[in-house]
Protein backbone atom coordinates (compact mmCIF):
# COMPACT_ATOMS: atom_id res chain seq x y z
CA UNK A 1 0.00 0.00 0.00
CA UNK A 2 1.13 3.25 -0.48
CA UNK A 3 2.61 5.58 2.27
CA UNK A 4 0.62 8.47 0.45
CA UNK A 5 -2.71 7.87 1.87
CA UNK A 6 -4.13 9.76 4.45
CA UNK A 7 -5.48 7.87 7.31
CA UNK A 8 -8.39 9.00 9.63
CA UNK A 9 -8.04 7.84 13.00
CA UNK A 10 -11.34 7.11 15.02
CA UNK A 11 -9.89 8.68 18.55
CA UNK A 12 -9.04 11.73 16.32
CA UNK A 13 -10.89 14.98 14.94
CA UNK A 14 -8.05 15.46 12.31
CA UNK A 15 -6.87 13.69 9.58
CA UNK A 16 -3.06 12.90 9.53
CA UNK A 17 -0.82 10.87 7.37
CA UNK A 18 1.35 8.30 9.04
CA UNK A 19 4.96 8.44 8.97
CA UNK A 20 6.42 7.36 5.41
CA UNK A 21 9.78 6.41 6.39
CA UNK A 22 9.25 4.10 8.66
CA UNK A 23 6.86 1.94 6.56
CA UNK A 24 9.46 -0.44 5.15
CA UNK A 25 9.52 -4.04 3.48
CA UNK A 26 10.35 -5.29 7.11
CA UNK A 27 8.02 -3.55 8.40
CA UNK A 28 5.35 -4.42 6.12
CA UNK A 29 6.02 -8.22 6.65
CA UNK A 30 5.91 -7.73 10.38
CA UNK A 31 2.85 -6.15 10.10
CA UNK A 32 1.28 -9.21 8.49
CA UNK A 33 2.86 -11.54 10.52
CA UNK A 34 1.40 -10.22 13.63
CA UNK A 35 -1.78 -10.56 11.75
CA UNK A 36 -1.41 -13.38 10.87
CA UNK A 37 -0.05 -14.64 14.44
CA UNK A 38 -3.08 -12.97 16.12
CA UNK A 39 -5.33 -15.17 14.14
CA UNK A 40 -3.34 -18.22 14.88
CA UNK A 41 -3.73 -17.35 18.63
CA UNK A 42 -7.53 -16.90 18.71
CA UNK A 43 -7.83 -20.48 16.46
CA UNK A 44 -5.18 -21.93 19.26
CA UNK A 45 -7.30 -20.40 21.80
CA UNK A 46 -10.77 -21.55 20.64
CA UNK A 47 -8.56 -25.04 20.17
CA UNK A 48 -7.51 -25.33 23.45
CA UNK A 49 -10.57 -24.66 25.05
CA UNK A 50 -12.23 -27.47 22.41
CA UNK A 51 -9.74 -29.89 23.80
CA UNK A 52 -10.15 -28.88 27.38
CA UNK A 53 -13.96 -29.79 26.71
CA UNK A 54 -13.11 -32.76 24.34
CA UNK A 55 -11.35 -34.49 27.58
CA UNK A 56 -14.02 -33.31 29.97
CA UNK A 57 -16.74 -34.95 27.55
CA UNK A 58 -14.37 -37.86 27.19
CA UNK A 59 -14.10 -38.69 31.16
CA UNK A 60 -17.65 -37.82 31.80
CA UNK A 61 -19.63 -39.46 28.43
CA UNK A 62 -17.20 -41.98 27.08
CA UNK A 63 -17.32 -42.94 23.73
CA UNK A 64 -21.09 -44.86 22.85
CA UNK A 65 -23.74 -44.83 20.71
CA UNK A 66 -25.64 -41.62 22.42
CA UNK A 67 -22.05 -39.83 21.82
CA UNK A 68 -22.05 -40.92 18.08
CA UNK A 69 -25.22 -39.78 17.90
CA UNK A 70 -24.28 -36.34 19.03
CA UNK A 71 -20.56 -36.27 16.97
CA UNK A 72 -22.73 -36.60 13.69
CA UNK A 73 -24.91 -33.26 14.11
CA UNK A 74 -21.49 -31.72 15.62
CA UNK A 75 -19.72 -32.24 12.65
CA UNK A 76 -22.37 -30.63 10.89
CA UNK A 77 -22.27 -27.58 12.69
CA UNK A 78 -18.33 -28.05 12.31
CA UNK A 79 -18.31 -27.84 8.73
CA UNK A 80 -20.52 -24.84 8.99
CA UNK A 81 -18.44 -23.01 11.57
CA UNK A 82 -15.38 -23.71 8.81
CA UNK A 83 -17.83 -22.33 6.02
CA UNK A 84 -18.52 -19.43 7.93
CA UNK A 85 -15.15 -18.50 8.73
CA UNK A 86 -14.26 -19.46 5.12
CA UNK A 87 -16.37 -16.51 4.42
CA UNK A 88 -14.17 -13.63 6.06
CA UNK A 89 -11.23 -14.87 3.00
CA UNK A 90 -14.13 -14.97 0.04
CA UNK A 91 -15.94 -11.74 1.09
CA UNK A 92 -13.07 -9.71 1.14
CA UNK A 93 -12.79 -8.50 -2.07
CA UNK A 94 -16.33 -7.85 -2.54
CA UNK A 95 -16.00 -5.50 0.35
CA UNK A 96 -12.25 -3.95 -0.41
CA UNK A 97 -12.17 -0.75 -1.76
CA UNK A 98 -11.09 0.23 -4.66
CA UNK A 99 -13.77 -1.72 -6.50
CA UNK A 100 -16.19 -2.60 -3.73
CA UNK A 101 -19.27 -4.56 -4.57
CA UNK A 102 -21.03 -4.59 -1.12
CA UNK A 103 -21.37 -2.06 1.11
CA UNK A 104 -21.38 -2.95 5.41
CA UNK A 105 -25.61 -3.06 5.40
CA UNK A 106 -25.80 -5.00 2.32
CA UNK A 107 -23.46 -7.26 3.54
CA UNK A 108 -25.53 -7.93 6.49
CA UNK A 109 -28.61 -8.28 4.54
CA UNK A 110 -27.41 -10.98 2.63
CA UNK A 111 -25.75 -13.17 5.79
CA UNK A 112 -29.32 -13.02 7.05
CA UNK A 113 -30.88 -14.27 4.17
CA UNK A 114 -27.91 -17.32 3.99
CA UNK A 115 -29.49 -18.10 7.89
CA UNK A 116 -33.31 -18.53 6.69
CA UNK A 117 -32.25 -22.47 5.22
CA UNK A 118 -29.89 -23.07 8.07
CA UNK A 119 -32.70 -22.76 10.20
CA UNK A 120 -35.36 -24.44 8.89
CA UNK A 121 -32.93 -27.46 8.14
CA UNK A 122 -31.83 -28.08 11.88
CA UNK A 123 -35.68 -26.91 13.41
CA UNK A 124 -38.86 -28.51 11.55
CA UNK A 125 -36.58 -30.66 9.48
CA UNK A 126 -34.48 -31.47 11.97
CA UNK A 127 -35.89 -35.47 12.09
CA UNK A 128 -35.20 -36.05 8.08
CA UNK A 129 -31.53 -34.21 8.46
CA UNK A 130 -30.36 -36.59 10.87
CA UNK A 131 -31.78 -39.73 9.06
CA UNK A 132 -29.80 -38.26 5.87
CA UNK A 133 -26.84 -37.39 7.71
CA UNK A 134 -26.66 -40.96 9.98
CA UNK A 135 -27.71 -43.50 7.92
CA UNK A 136 -25.69 -46.59 9.87
CA UNK A 137 -27.12 -45.00 13.14
CA UNK A 138 -29.22 -46.95 15.45
CA UNK A 139 -32.64 -45.25 15.44
CA UNK A 140 -32.19 -44.06 19.36
CA UNK A 141 -28.92 -42.34 18.18
CA UNK A 142 -30.44 -40.88 15.86
CA UNK A 143 -32.81 -39.69 17.82
CA UNK A 144 -29.79 -38.22 19.44
CA UNK A 145 -28.80 -36.43 16.14
CA UNK A 146 -32.33 -35.04 15.77
CA UNK A 147 -32.63 -33.26 19.32
CA UNK A 148 -28.79 -31.84 18.89
CA UNK A 149 -29.59 -29.89 15.80
CA UNK A 150 -31.94 -27.30 16.43
CA UNK A 151 -29.21 -25.82 19.04
CA UNK A 152 -26.27 -26.39 16.99
CA UNK A 153 -28.51 -24.38 14.32
CA UNK A 154 -28.89 -21.68 16.26
CA UNK A 155 -25.24 -21.73 16.93
CA UNK A 156 -24.51 -21.95 13.46
CA UNK A 157 -26.37 -18.96 12.61
CA UNK A 158 -24.48 -16.83 15.23
CA UNK A 159 -21.44 -17.96 13.82
CA UNK A 160 -22.46 -16.69 10.45
CA UNK A 161 -22.98 -13.53 11.89
CA UNK A 162 -19.68 -13.48 13.81
CA UNK A 163 -18.03 -14.53 10.72
CA UNK A 164 -19.41 -11.18 8.97
CA UNK A 165 -18.78 -9.01 11.68
CA UNK A 166 -14.92 -10.51 11.41
CA UNK A 167 -14.99 -10.08 7.90
CA UNK A 168 -15.68 -6.30 8.14
CA UNK A 169 -13.22 -5.73 10.63
CA UNK A 170 -10.35 -8.02 8.60
CA UNK A 171 -10.67 -4.82 5.86
CA UNK A 172 -10.08 -2.55 8.24
CA UNK A 173 -6.88 -4.23 9.65
CA UNK A 174 -8.92 -5.03 13.28
CA UNK A 175 -7.50 -8.18 13.66
CA UNK A 176 -7.14 -7.54 17.60
CA UNK A 177 -10.42 -7.27 18.06
CA UNK A 178 -11.37 -10.43 16.14
CA UNK A 179 -9.05 -12.55 17.73
CA UNK A 180 -10.51 -10.79 21.31
CA UNK A 181 -13.85 -12.01 20.07
CA UNK A 182 -12.94 -15.34 19.30
CA UNK A 183 -10.59 -16.27 22.70
CA UNK A 184 -13.43 -14.62 24.96
CA UNK A 185 -16.19 -16.73 23.02
CA UNK A 186 -14.08 -19.75 23.57
CA UNK A 187 -13.90 -19.03 27.21
CA UNK A 188 -17.45 -18.24 27.56
CA UNK A 189 -18.26 -21.83 26.03
CA UNK A 190 -16.07 -23.41 28.42
CA UNK A 191 -17.78 -22.06 31.41
CA UNK A 192 -21.30 -22.80 30.32
CA UNK A 193 -19.81 -26.64 29.26
CA UNK A 194 -18.37 -26.66 32.97
CA UNK A 195 -21.71 -25.73 34.38
CA UNK A 196 -24.04 -27.50 32.25
CA UNK A 197 -22.41 -31.04 32.06
CA UNK A 198 -24.34 -32.72 34.43
CA UNK A 199 -27.54 -31.25 33.95
CA UNK A 200 -27.92 -31.47 30.11
CA UNK A 201 -25.81 -34.83 29.64
CA UNK A 202 -24.38 -35.60 26.13
CA UNK A 203 -25.82 -32.53 24.85
CA UNK A 204 -23.75 -30.20 26.93
CA UNK A 205 -21.13 -29.52 24.11
CA UNK A 206 -24.18 -28.44 21.96
CA UNK A 207 -24.92 -25.58 24.43
CA UNK A 208 -21.46 -24.57 25.25
CA UNK A 209 -21.18 -23.89 21.25
CA UNK A 210 -24.32 -22.22 21.36
CA UNK A 211 -22.71 -19.76 24.63
CA UNK A 212 -19.62 -19.31 22.20
CA UNK A 213 -21.46 -18.18 19.67
CA UNK A 214 -23.39 -15.82 21.46
CA UNK A 215 -20.18 -13.74 23.08
CA UNK A 216 -18.48 -14.16 19.93
CA UNK A 217 -21.25 -12.83 17.73
CA UNK A 218 -21.65 -9.78 20.04
CA UNK A 219 -17.98 -8.95 20.50
CA UNK A 220 -17.32 -8.92 16.88
CA UNK A 221 -20.81 -6.84 15.83
CA UNK A 222 -19.72 -4.04 18.88
CA UNK A 223 -16.31 -3.65 17.07
CA UNK A 224 -17.95 -3.39 13.99
CA UNK A 225 -20.29 -0.46 15.07
CA UNK A 226 -16.60 0.97 17.01
CA UNK A 227 -14.80 1.20 13.79
CA UNK A 228 -17.97 2.80 11.88
CA UNK A 229 -15.74 5.62 11.26
CA UNK A 230 -13.94 4.24 8.98
CA UNK A 231 -16.28 4.12 5.67
CA UNK A 232 -16.40 0.56 4.09
CA UNK A 233 -17.49 0.82 0.69
CA UNK A 234 -19.52 4.13 0.48
CA UNK A 235 -17.51 5.40 -2.88
CA UNK A 236 -18.25 2.50 -4.93
CA UNK A 237 -20.45 0.00 -3.65
CA UNK A 238 -24.30 0.98 -3.14
CA UNK A 239 -27.41 0.10 -4.18
CA UNK A 240 -30.70 -1.73 -3.07
CA UNK A 241 -32.42 -3.17 -0.58
CA UNK A 242 -34.86 -5.14 -2.33
CA UNK A 243 -35.60 -8.51 -2.10
CA UNK A 244 -34.29 -9.75 -5.98
CA UNK A 245 -31.16 -7.52 -5.05
CA UNK A 246 -30.58 -9.45 -2.16
CA UNK A 247 -30.71 -12.45 -3.67
CA UNK A 248 -28.48 -11.44 -6.25
CA UNK A 249 -26.09 -10.58 -3.59
CA UNK A 250 -26.83 -14.21 -1.52
CA UNK A 251 -25.88 -15.57 -5.41
CA UNK A 252 -22.41 -13.69 -5.31
CA UNK A 253 -21.47 -14.59 -1.94
CA UNK A 254 -22.30 -17.93 -2.23
CA UNK A 255 -21.33 -18.94 -5.26
CA UNK A 256 -17.70 -17.11 -4.08
CA UNK A 257 -17.82 -19.47 -1.12
CA UNK A 258 -19.46 -22.83 -2.79
CA UNK A 259 -16.23 -24.15 -3.02
CA UNK A 260 -15.35 -24.09 0.80
CA UNK A 261 -18.58 -25.42 1.69
CA UNK A 262 -18.33 -28.48 -0.75
CA UNK A 263 -14.81 -28.88 0.47
CA UNK A 264 -15.97 -29.28 4.42
CA UNK A 265 -18.52 -31.09 3.07
CA UNK A 266 -16.48 -34.07 2.35
CA UNK A 267 -15.80 -34.70 5.96
CA UNK A 268 -19.67 -35.27 6.26
CA UNK A 269 -19.40 -37.77 3.28
CA UNK A 270 -16.70 -39.79 5.31
CA UNK A 271 -18.49 -39.61 8.71
CA UNK A 272 -21.93 -40.89 6.91
CA UNK A 273 -19.69 -44.04 5.70
CA UNK A 274 -18.02 -44.35 9.33
CA UNK A 275 -21.00 -44.37 11.37
CA UNK A 276 -21.84 -48.22 10.09
CA UNK A 277 -18.76 -48.76 12.42
CA UNK A 278 -18.52 -50.22 15.82
CA UNK A 279 -20.35 -48.04 18.92
CA UNK A 280 -18.04 -45.07 19.86
CA UNK A 281 -16.15 -45.39 16.60
CA UNK A 282 -17.66 -42.24 15.13
CA UNK A 283 -16.81 -40.52 18.49
CA UNK A 284 -13.44 -41.26 17.80
CA UNK A 285 -13.28 -40.18 14.09
CA UNK A 286 -15.05 -37.22 14.93
CA UNK A 287 -12.00 -36.49 17.63
CA UNK A 288 -9.34 -37.48 15.27
CA UNK A 289 -10.77 -35.00 12.96
CA UNK A 290 -11.70 -31.91 14.96
CA UNK A 291 -8.20 -32.26 16.04
CA UNK A 292 -6.35 -32.63 12.63
CA UNK A 293 -9.01 -30.06 11.45
CA UNK A 294 -8.17 -27.36 14.09
CA UNK A 295 -4.31 -27.41 13.02
CA UNK A 296 -5.70 -26.52 9.48
CA UNK A 297 -7.58 -23.80 10.70
CA UNK A 298 -5.26 -22.28 13.50
CA UNK A 299 -2.77 -21.88 10.02
CA UNK A 300 -3.51 -22.37 6.78
CA UNK A 301 -7.00 -20.27 7.48
CA UNK A 302 -5.79 -17.73 10.18
CA UNK A 303 -2.82 -16.74 7.74
CA UNK A 304 -5.20 -16.91 4.83
CA UNK A 305 -7.60 -14.63 6.52
CA UNK A 306 -5.07 -12.14 7.75
CA UNK A 307 -3.14 -12.20 4.46
CA UNK A 308 -6.74 -11.59 2.08
CA UNK A 309 -6.93 -7.72 2.23
CA UNK A 310 -3.14 -7.16 1.31
CA UNK A 311 -3.15 -9.73 -1.30
CA UNK A 312 -6.36 -8.24 -3.10
CA UNK A 313 -4.49 -4.99 -3.41
CA UNK A 314 -1.71 -6.21 -4.50
CA UNK A 315 -3.20 -8.30 -7.12
CA UNK A 316 -5.59 -5.64 -7.98
CA UNK A 317 -2.60 -2.98 -8.41
CA UNK A 318 -0.14 -5.50 -10.26
CA UNK A 319 2.64 -5.28 -7.83
CA UNK A 320 4.54 -8.62 -7.71
CA UNK A 321 3.20 -12.34 -7.85
CA UNK A 322 0.89 -12.98 -4.91
CA UNK A 323 1.61 -16.83 -5.49
CA UNK A 324 5.49 -17.04 -5.40
CA UNK A 325 4.93 -14.80 -2.18
CA UNK A 326 1.86 -16.07 -0.28
CA UNK A 327 1.92 -19.89 -0.75
CA UNK A 328 5.42 -21.10 -0.14
CA UNK A 329 6.51 -19.18 2.81
CA UNK A 330 2.53 -19.42 4.67
CA UNK A 331 3.31 -23.35 3.77
CA UNK A 332 6.26 -23.47 5.37
CA UNK A 333 5.01 -21.79 8.74
CA UNK A 334 2.11 -23.80 8.85
CA UNK A 335 3.88 -27.18 8.13
CA UNK A 336 6.52 -26.15 10.81
CA UNK A 337 3.97 -25.66 13.69
CA UNK A 338 1.36 -28.29 12.95
CA UNK A 339 3.97 -31.50 11.88
CA UNK A 340 4.99 -31.99 15.52
CA UNK A 341 0.83 -31.78 16.71
CA UNK A 342 0.30 -34.82 14.45
CA UNK A 343 2.95 -36.87 15.63
CA UNK A 344 2.76 -35.68 19.25
CA UNK A 345 -0.93 -36.98 18.96
CA UNK A 346 0.00 -40.75 17.57
CA UNK A 347 3.47 -40.83 19.56
CA UNK A 348 2.32 -38.98 22.89
CA UNK A 349 -1.37 -37.63 23.38
CA UNK A 350 -3.34 -40.88 22.52
CA UNK A 351 -1.84 -42.98 25.09
CA UNK A 352 -2.01 -39.74 27.49
CA UNK A 353 -5.45 -39.70 27.09
CA UNK A 354 -6.19 -43.01 27.89
CA UNK A 355 -3.64 -43.40 30.96
CA UNK A 356 -5.79 -40.37 32.29
CA UNK A 357 -8.95 -42.11 31.36
CA UNK A 358 -9.07 -45.26 31.02
CA UNK A 359 -12.47 -45.94 31.42
CA UNK A 360 -13.06 -43.26 28.70
CA UNK A 361 -11.14 -44.35 26.23
CA UNK A 362 -10.13 -48.02 26.12
CA UNK A 363 -6.85 -49.29 24.10
CA UNK A 364 -8.67 -50.13 21.45
CA UNK A 365 -9.84 -46.72 20.64
CA UNK A 366 -6.24 -45.27 21.34
CA UNK A 367 -5.26 -47.53 18.41
CA UNK A 368 -8.37 -46.19 16.43
CA UNK A 369 -7.34 -42.86 16.97
CA UNK A 370 -3.83 -43.27 16.11
CA UNK A 371 -4.54 -44.82 13.06
CA UNK A 372 -7.27 -42.21 12.31
CA UNK A 373 -4.81 -39.43 12.44
CA UNK A 374 -2.42 -41.47 10.72
CA UNK A 375 -4.77 -41.55 7.92
CA UNK A 376 -5.90 -38.45 8.01
CA UNK A 377 -2.02 -36.78 7.28
CA UNK A 378 -2.30 -36.69 3.66
CA UNK A 379 -6.06 -35.00 3.96
CA UNK A 380 -3.99 -32.23 6.51
CA UNK A 381 -1.31 -31.80 3.91
CA UNK A 382 -3.85 -31.48 0.83
CA UNK A 383 -6.04 -29.32 3.03
CA UNK A 384 -3.17 -27.01 4.36
CA UNK A 385 -2.27 -26.08 0.41
CA UNK A 386 -6.21 -25.54 -0.01
CA UNK A 387 -6.78 -23.40 2.03
CA UNK A 388 -3.67 -20.94 1.38
CA UNK A 389 -4.42 -21.46 -2.84
CA UNK A 390 -7.97 -20.82 -2.57
CA UNK A 391 -7.19 -16.53 -1.05
CA UNK A 392 -4.98 -16.38 -3.70
CA UNK A 393 -7.43 -17.37 -6.40
CA UNK A 394 -10.01 -15.08 -5.05
CA UNK A 395 -7.45 -12.83 -4.56
CA UNK A 396 -6.68 -12.70 -8.74
CA UNK A 397 -10.71 -12.70 -9.56
CA UNK A 398 -10.96 -16.51 -10.08
CA UNK A 399 -13.86 -16.72 -8.28
CA UNK A 400 -16.01 -18.23 -11.15
CA UNK A 401 -13.46 -21.17 -11.55
CA UNK A 402 -13.70 -21.92 -8.08
CA UNK A 403 -17.73 -21.88 -7.91
CA UNK A 404 -17.19 -24.15 -10.90
CA UNK A 405 -15.24 -26.89 -8.97
CA UNK A 406 -17.82 -27.27 -6.06
CA UNK A 407 -20.20 -30.11 -7.53
CA UNK A 408 -16.99 -32.28 -9.41
CA UNK A 409 -15.26 -32.10 -5.69
CA UNK A 410 -17.82 -33.70 -3.89
CA UNK A 411 -18.66 -36.28 -6.78
CA UNK A 412 -15.09 -37.63 -6.73
CA UNK A 413 -15.46 -37.93 -2.71
CA UNK A 414 -18.14 -39.59 -2.94
CA UNK A 415 -16.73 -42.02 -5.45
CA UNK A 416 -13.53 -42.28 -3.74
CA UNK A 417 -15.29 -43.43 -0.38
CA UNK A 418 -17.87 -45.91 -1.82
CA UNK A 419 -14.37 -47.52 -3.14
CA UNK A 420 -12.55 -46.91 0.17
CA UNK A 421 -15.23 -48.08 2.33
CA UNK A 422 -16.20 -51.37 -0.17
CA UNK A 423 -12.95 -52.42 -0.21
CA UNK A 424 -11.57 -51.77 3.20
CA UNK A 425 -14.30 -50.61 5.48
CA UNK A 426 -14.47 -47.44 8.06
CA UNK A 427 -10.55 -47.61 7.68
CA UNK A 428 -10.86 -46.97 3.61
CA UNK A 429 -13.53 -44.75 3.97
CA UNK A 430 -11.19 -42.31 6.00
CA UNK A 431 -7.95 -43.14 3.94
CA UNK A 432 -9.89 -42.34 1.12
CA UNK A 433 -10.57 -38.58 2.86
CA UNK A 434 -7.27 -36.90 0.86
CA UNK A 435 -8.03 -38.01 -2.60
CA UNK A 436 -10.57 -34.99 -3.54
CA UNK A 437 -8.68 -32.57 -1.58
CA UNK A 438 -5.39 -33.80 -3.29
CA UNK A 439 -6.98 -33.21 -6.80
CA UNK A 440 -8.58 -30.26 -5.85
CA UNK A 441 -5.29 -28.46 -4.59
CA UNK A 442 -3.04 -29.59 -7.77
CA UNK A 443 -6.03 -28.00 -10.21
CA UNK A 444 -5.87 -24.68 -8.04
CA UNK A 445 -2.22 -24.53 -8.40
CA UNK A 446 -2.16 -25.16 -12.18
CA UNK A 447 -4.92 -22.74 -12.14
CA UNK A 448 -2.79 -19.82 -10.11
CA UNK A 449 0.91 -20.24 -11.84
CA UNK A 450 0.22 -22.50 -15.38
CA UNK A 451 1.46 -25.59 -15.78
CA UNK A 452 5.56 -24.75 -15.69
CA UNK A 453 5.18 -22.84 -12.46
CA UNK A 454 3.08 -25.30 -11.05
CA UNK A 455 5.37 -27.96 -10.77
CA UNK A 456 8.40 -25.81 -9.77
CA UNK A 457 6.04 -24.60 -7.12
CA UNK A 458 5.23 -28.28 -6.21
CA UNK A 459 8.52 -29.38 -6.24
CA UNK A 460 9.43 -26.36 -3.36
CA UNK A 461 6.01 -27.61 -1.60
CA UNK A 462 7.11 -31.14 -1.11
CA UNK A 463 10.82 -30.53 -0.05
CA UNK A 464 9.34 -28.17 3.01
CA UNK A 465 6.79 -30.62 3.54
CA UNK A 466 8.64 -33.43 3.34
CA UNK A 467 11.43 -32.11 5.70
CA UNK A 468 8.83 -30.76 8.51
CA UNK A 469 6.88 -33.91 8.82
CA UNK A 470 10.50 -36.07 8.37
CA UNK A 471 11.31 -33.96 11.53
CA UNK A 472 8.82 -34.98 13.56
CA UNK A 473 8.65 -38.25 13.10
CA UNK A 474 12.11 -38.71 14.01
CA UNK A 475 11.97 -36.50 16.78
CA UNK A 476 8.73 -38.34 18.10
CA UNK A 477 9.08 -41.69 16.95
CA UNK A 478 12.04 -41.44 19.38
CA UNK A 479 10.70 -40.47 21.99
CA UNK A 480 7.98 -42.73 22.15
CA UNK A 481 10.44 -45.45 22.19
CA UNK A 482 12.73 -43.55 25.00
CA UNK A 483 9.29 -43.73 26.78
CA UNK A 484 8.47 -47.31 25.88
CA UNK A 485 11.76 -48.91 27.38
CA UNK A 486 11.16 -47.35 30.72
CA UNK A 487 9.53 -49.47 33.17
CA UNK A 488 7.30 -47.09 34.27
CA UNK A 489 3.57 -46.96 34.42
CA UNK A 490 1.74 -45.84 30.91
CA UNK A 491 1.03 -42.11 32.29
CA UNK A 492 4.97 -41.59 32.60
CA UNK A 493 6.06 -43.07 29.22
CA UNK A 494 3.21 -41.19 27.25
CA UNK A 495 4.61 -37.99 29.33
CA UNK A 496 8.53 -38.76 28.28
CA UNK A 497 7.46 -39.60 24.77
CA UNK A 498 5.60 -35.90 24.67
CA UNK A 499 8.44 -33.60 26.24
CA UNK A 500 11.07 -36.02 24.60
CA UNK A 501 9.77 -35.53 21.17
CA UNK A 502 9.37 -31.37 21.53
CA UNK A 503 12.81 -31.25 22.82
CA UNK A 504 14.23 -32.97 19.58
CA UNK A 505 11.85 -31.44 17.60
CA UNK A 506 12.93 -28.02 18.44
CA UNK A 507 16.20 -29.29 18.49
CA UNK A 508 15.69 -30.44 14.71
CA UNK A 509 14.29 -26.70 13.36
CA UNK A 510 17.69 -24.92 14.80
CA UNK A 511 19.37 -27.25 12.30
CA UNK A 512 17.71 -27.15 9.56
CA UNK A 513 15.19 -24.22 9.57
CA UNK A 514 16.78 -21.37 12.19
CA UNK A 515 15.34 -18.54 10.41
CA UNK A 516 11.85 -19.65 9.94
CA UNK A 517 12.04 -20.28 13.83
CA UNK A 518 13.40 -16.80 14.26
CA UNK A 519 10.71 -15.13 12.55
CA UNK A 520 8.44 -17.11 14.60
CA UNK A 521 9.53 -16.36 17.51
CA UNK A 522 10.04 -12.64 16.51
CA UNK A 523 6.53 -12.45 15.35
CA UNK A 524 5.89 -13.46 18.89
CA UNK A 525 8.23 -10.77 20.95
CA UNK A 526 8.98 -7.97 18.71
CA UNK A 527 6.46 -4.74 19.37
CA UNK A 528 5.36 -3.03 16.28
CA UNK A 529 6.62 0.22 15.04
CA UNK A 530 5.23 2.79 16.09
CA UNK A 531 3.51 5.32 13.41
Amino acid sequence: MSTQTLTLRPDAHVVRPPVAPADTDADTGTRKARAGMAMSIATFAMAAASAIQAILYLGKFGTNARTDGFFVAFALYSVFGVFSQSLRVTSVPLLVEPGARLNVGRFAATLGLIAVPVLVLTGPLAGPLAALIAPGLHPHARAITAAALPVLGGAMVLQLWAAGGATVLAVRSRFTTIAGAYMCGAGAGLVAFVALMDRTGVQTLGWSMLTMSIVTSAWMLLGVRRSRAEVLGAATARGSFAPAALARDCGVVLGRTAIYLAFNVLFVITLAFGSRSAAGGTTVLSYAYLFVSYLVAGTGMALGMSSIPDLTREARSQQRSVVAGAVPRGFRYAMLIAAPALAGLIAAGAPLVHAVLPRSLSAADVHTLRVFTLLLTPWFVAALLVNFLLPVLLALGRARLLGALAVPLVMLQLAATAIGSALFGVDGAVGAFWVAPSCLAAVLLVAATGRAGAAALAGELARDGARFLGVAVLAFGGGWAIGAALPAPELVQAAVAGVVGCAAYLAGLWLIARPQLEVLVGALVTRPATA
